[in-house]
């Protein structure tokens, strides 16, 4: 205790904390310790190791990376877009009707647009029609493989025996018609269709497994199908995110700002993140594969969740595509303009365009 004077009357005051004051610090106390626990248990699960990429890097044969684009069944479209680009393309990605099984079984039209054309196709082949019943169960169970017999002996027929195929594309995002909540009922049935074209005689069909990049409905890991029935990983990794400071822009966003967010969309949901370009290139190497991109492109979105004009994330894509660490085999820009926002290089983003021509056109040797 203290003893003080207060106009000549001696008082005593405590030489300490008041009580209330004690309680105040050690609940402080407990707060700090308690935040950094979570601090130390958030570090260590963004640290820990995936299972998904657990076990050895298998062997994998060098690749060349190629040049692809889709312009829908349109030959002379193609032309013109290797015009622009000043060099030829490589690959042409598809997408057939698929109203009925008779357009995925026979589309005789797609077939014929590309049967004199020097692009290989790399066809996004459904694993169930629009306009049916039809279930993915089913087609775990068998019933479906007439279907895809009669397409593989229609593309041998076609000339096109050396088709990629990306069977039921996108399959982790829950709007698909072919997803599914049940893993093991995906993978036996892509295992029916591989086991189903691959015993036509003449084929040399290599098959696409092709998932959505980034966080998905689905975690695309649980649904892969065995490295003997896939020939490729494939990813589509538009210029799209949703993580804050990323997508939309804000409307008072300055040239600044828009760079700032346009790198935090690539560090931590196109790139980085859970299950993005980085995590793939990495599930490929354990799998022993080469990487594919068949859909990738700018994007300006009608929800604002795109990068837009954005020839930072053409640079960025090139520079993993060139990265001979991540065995890209093929690639396809996505050249058109959809109900779901513009893509197109050509007419949409001029000045993006430019960029692209010099980093993947003829004077980039």
């Amino acid at each position: 205790m203290a003893v003080v004077s207060t106009h000549g009357r001696a008082e005593t005051t405590p030489s300490g904390p008041r009580p209330s004051r004690r309680l105040g610090l050690r609940l402080l106390a407990v707060a700090v310790v308690l935040l950094l626990v979570v601090a130390a248990a958030v570090v260590w699960y963004l640290r820990r190791p995936d299972p998904a990429l657990s076990g050895p890097v298998l062997d994998r044969p060098p690749v060349t990376t190629r040049v692809g684009v889709f312009r829908g069944t349109e030959p002379a479209e193609v032309r013109s877009f290797a015009t622009w680009l000043g060099r030829d393309v490589d690959y042409v990605v598809d997408f057939s009707t698929r109203e009925t099984w008779s357009d995925i079984a026979d589309p005789e039209y797609m077939i014929e647009a590309w049967a004199k054309t020097p692009y290989r196709p790399v066809y996004s082949l459904a694993m169930l029609p629009e306009a049916t019943d039809d279930t993915m169960e089913r087609g775990a169970a068998g019933e479906y493989d007439q279907y895809f017999t009669q397409l593989a002996t229609n593309l041998v027929e076609g000339g096109q025996e050396d088709a990629i195929l990306r069977l039921g594309w996108e399959f982790n995002l829950e709007g698909s018609r072919w997803a599914t909540d049940d893993p093991d009922v995906f993978i036996a049935y892509w295992r029916h269709v591989v086991t189903a074209m691959r015993a036509v005689p003449g084929q040399e069909f290599e098959f696409d497994w092709n998932p959505n990049n980034g966080k998905n409905t689905y975690d695309a890991v649980d649904y892969y199908p065995g490295n003997d029935v896939v020939d490729y990983i494939g990813i589509d990794a538009y210029d799209n995110a949703w993580g804050l400071f990323t997508y939309p822009y804000p409307d008072d966003c300055d040239a600044g700002c828009r760079a700032g967010r346009q790198e935090n969309a690539w560090n931590r949901a196109i790139y980085g993140g859970h299950r993005g370009l980085h995590f793939w290139s990495q599930y490929a190497a354990r799998k022993g594969k080469p990487m594919s991109l068949p859909e990738w492109g700018l994007w300006d979105r009608e929800d604002d969740h795109g990068g837009g004009d954005d020839p930072d994330y053409l640079r960025r894509m090139h520079e993993f595509i060139a990265d001979p660490e991540n065995r890209v085999a093929y690639q396809a820009y996505f050249e058109v303009d959809g109900h779901d926002g513009p893509h197109r290089l050509m007419t949409t983003y001029p000045q993006a365009g430019q960029v692209f021509r010099e980093l993947f056109g003829a004077s980039a040797g």
